[in-house]
């Protein structure tokens, strides 16, 4: 209930003058109470007024980060069995091949980072996106049912978290059954959908545009790889947890193309 003390004193002492008034004695009585009830709406309506600008302003101010999301990457942060996982393939389409898996624990370590042999060669645009050559790939690379198997060790009893992560359990889950193989369990989180979340975006935001904001950028195309995004994700986790970024929602934070976000799902 709203008290005196919140009301402006020439308001308060009109609304008190009427209260204590008995019923009408003559015109002019009227006419005095009729002046002085035209006064108090008058008042209320600017009073109204400032408070509506009140509300404005208050909603215009800069949202805070949540601190659910806050409480999630602490918790996740002190997961001894915490990996990222990023998962390069030769585009978006639904029979693109699998071409590089990196998976590194939140001290940076690499616990794998394999080549793995497509069908047909990388295109200029996907070894730029890539950061992988044809070259790296015929010298280093192995069959995807070898690379495969090596995920399912790293990541057998790891919380995995990966940016987008449902384009990488899809790719996943699409080059298995090409190739008639048990599937991979991965138990974990979207990195992307939590920095959405603390940063109160509507749409995806770039990794890229997110480590640019810490002041910890990747190396530009062709020389970005995996293993730098890996590390980004690691970035952006740690941000969350240290309420490090400078500010919320920014333009330059949102994937508006989607034929940008090839290889490594929104993150480019």
């Amino acid at each position: 209930m709203m008290t005196n003390a919140l009301i402006p004193q020439t308001l308060s002492d009109l609304l008190a003058q009427e209260r204590g008034l008995g019923p009408v004695r003559h015109m002019d009585d009227l006419q005095a109470r009729l002046q002085r009830r035209s006064a108090i709406a008058r008042q209320i309506q600017q009073w109204e007024e400032a408070l509506r600008l009140v509300q404005k302003q208050s909603r215009m101010l800069t949202p805070l980060p949540p601190l659910k999301v806050i409480h999630w990457a602490r918790a996740v942060q002190a997961m001894p069995n915490l990996v990222f996982l990023e998962v390069d393939t030769t585009g978006l389409h639904e029979d693109a091949e699998i071409v590089r898996l990196v998976v590194l624990n939140l001290r940076e370590e690499t616990l794998l980072d394999c080549l793995v042999t497509p069908t047909q060669q990388l295109s200029r645009q996907m070894v730029t996106i890539t950061g992988i050559t044809n070259v790296e790939i015929k010298a280093k690379g192995v069959p995807v049912a070898q690379a495969l198997a090596q995920l399912r060790r790293v990541i057998h009893g790891a919380y995995v978290l990966s940016y987008n992560l449902e384009f990488d359990v899809s790719k996943l889950r699409e080059s298995v059954h090409r190739h008639h193989l048990d599937e991979i369990t991965i138990i974990g989180e979207d990195l992307m959908e939590r920095a959405m979340s603390y940063l109160h975006l509507s749409s995806y935001p770039k990794l890229e545009g997110l480590c640019q904001q810490l002041g910890q950028p990747l190396p530009p195309q062709p020389h970005q790889t995996a293993l730098d995004r890996a590390r980004g994700q690691i970035a952006v986790l740690n941000a969350i947890a240290d309420v490090a970024f400078a500010s919320p929602a920014s333009s330059a934070l949102q994937a508006t193309d989607p034929d940008h976000e090839v290889a490594d799902d929104r993150s480019l």
